[in-house]
C-alpha cells in the first residue's frame, strides 16, 4: 500500500467478459462455454457477471439463461436498452437484473438521434427514466450508465446520472467508451459526480490510449464503487480494462479489498486464452509468459537470493509460476546451477564454453534454451575434452 492513498474499502468486481469481451474482433464463446466461464467466475469471487446482450441474438439468450439458472452467489445482469421490450425479453431470459445505457455525447447523440438538441436529449432522458421505472416495478436490480461519458459536458452528464438515480437506479454508471480521458480527469470527475451520485457509481474503461487500468484505478481512488473489467483486457478494438491488473493493482498497490481470488487469475487468463483464440502477449502484466521469467545473468543471480529483488509480487499469489530461461543475458550462475542439478561435472573451462554456445544458441533460434539443451551442450562439450 502507498499510504498516501484512500483507506482500504471493498471494491466490487463486474466481469464483463462474456459480453463486452466477446465484441472483440473475431471472438464468439459458444453458449455451453459461456456457463463455463460464469460458473468459474463466481468460483473466483466475482460480485457482478455481465451475462450478455439478450437483444442482440438467440445465442445471448440461451446464454443468459443458462448463467440465470446457475444459482450463482455472483449477480448476473443482463445488458439491455431503456425500453420496455428489450426489459421484458431479459426477465423472460431469467434475469433479475440489469445493466442499461444512455448515449450522452453530442457525438453519439448526433451519430445515433440526429442531433443534439433539446428535444432529442430530453427523449433519451424520457425514455431511460421511464425504462428504470419499468424494471424497478417488475423488481429488477437495475443498473444505468451513461455511455461516451467522458467526451460528455460535465452539466449534462451529471443531469443525467441525478436523473437515473431519482428514477430508482441501483447503480449507475460512467462509460470512457474512446479510452479517451487521463487518469486525473478522470479522478477529478468521480470526485465530482460523487458529490452528487449516492448509489453504486461504477466505472467501465476502455483501452485506446493504454490508459484503461490506470483509468480505472484513478476512478476508484475518485469514490467510485465498481469496476467493469474482461479476463486478458478482452473487448473491442484496443480493449476494455483488465481484471487481472485492476484487481491486483487495486489489493497490492492500493490496499483496496476485493472478493476476487487472486490465486485464479493465471489459470482463468489461460482458459480464455483458448476459448477465445486470442494468445496473451507474454508481456502483459500478472499472467502474461514473460511477467515472472528471468534471463539477465544480474537478474537471476539476485532472484535465485531473493526473488523480491526483481519481482513485486509473489507469482503463486496470482497462480503464476517463477521461469529462470537461459539465452544470450544469461551468465555463469544459472548454467552451473542447472549442471549441478543434473549431477554433472564442470570447470571454469567447460563452464565458459557451455555459456558461449547458450548464447549463440539463444540468438541464433532467436528463443531461450531449455535445461535439455544446456545438458546436451555440457555432453558435446566434455566429449571434445575427451
Amino acid at each position: 500500500m502507498s499510504g498516501t492513498e484512500a483507506p482500504a474499502r471493498k471494491i466490487r468486481v463486474c466481469d464483463t467478459t462474456l459480453r463486452d469481451g466477446e465484441q472483440t474482433c473475431g471472438v464468439a464463446f459458444q453458449v455451453e462455454e459461456k456457463v463455463k466461464i460464469a460458473r468459474l467466475l463466481d468460483e473466483m469471487g466475482v460480485d457482478v457477471i455481465d451475462a450478455g446482450f439478450p437483444a442482440s441474438s438467440q445465442a445471448d439468450q440461451d446464454a443468459v439463461r443458462g448463467m440465470a439458472e446457475l444459482g450463482l452467489n455472483a449477480r448476473v445482469v443482463a445488458f439491455c436498452r431503456p425500453n420496455r421490450t428489450e426489459i421484458d425479453l431479459a426477465r423472460a431470459c431469467g434475469a433479475d437484473s440489469i445493466y442499461t445505457f444512455v448515449p450522452t455525447s453530442d457525438v453519439h447523440m448526433r451519430v445515433k438521434f440526429g442531433g443534439t438538441d433539446s428535444a432529442v436529449r430530453d427523449r433519451l432522458k424520457r425514455e431511460m427514466a421511464d425504462g428504470i421505472a419499468y424494471a424497478k416495478g417488475l423488481g429488477m436490480y437495475v443498473g444505468c450508465g451513461s455511455e461516451d461519458a467522458t467526451r460528455t459536458s460535465y452539466d449534462y452528464l451529471e443531469e443525467v446520472l441525478v436523473l437515473a438515480q431519482e428514477s430508482g437506479a441501483d447503480l449507475v454508471g460512467v462509460a470512457d467508451t474512446v479510452g479517451s480521458t487521463t487518469p486525473d480527469a478522470f479522478r477529478a470527475l468521480i470526485q465530482r459526480l460523487r458529490s452528487q451520485i449516492h448509489v453504486t457509481l461504477s466505472l467501465h474503461c476502455h483501452n485506446d490510449f493504454g490508459l484503461a487500468t490506470a483509468n480505472t484505478v484513478a476512478g476508484i481512488l475518485g469514490g467510485a464503487d465498481e469496476v467493469q473489467c474482461t479476463i486478458n483486457g478482452l473487448g473491442e478494438r484496443a480493449g476494455n480494462a483488465s481484471l487481472e491488473e485492476v484487481t491486483v493493482a487495486l489489493t497490492q498497490l492500493y490496499g483496496f479489498e476485493t472478493n476476487v481470488d487472486l490465486s485464479r487469475l493465471k489459470p482463468m487468463s489461460e482458459l480464455i486464452a483458448g476459448l477465445s483464440g486470442i494468445e496473451v502477449s507474454p508481456m502483459k502484466p500478472i499472467v502474461g509468459g514473460n511477467a515472472f521469467s528471468h534471463e539477465s545473468g544480474l537478474h537471476v543471480s539476485s532472484v535465485m537470493k531473493d526473488s523480491t529483488a526483481y519481482e513485486p509480487l509473489r507469482p503463486e499469489l496470482v497462480g503464476h509460476t517463477r521461469r529462470i530461461v537461459m539465452g544470450k543475458h544469461s551468465g555463469k550462475g544459472i548454467i552451473a546451477h542447472v549442471l549441478d542439478a543434473h549431477g554433472l561435472a564442470y570447470d571454469d573451462e567447460v563452464l565458459g564454453a557451455v555459456l558461449r554456445e547458450v548464447k549463440e544458441v539463444s540468438v541464433l533460434s532467436k528463443s531461450s534454451v531449455t535445461e535439455a539443451q544446456v545438458v546436451e551442450i555440457h555432453r558435446k562439450r566434455t566429449a571434445l575434452v575427451v
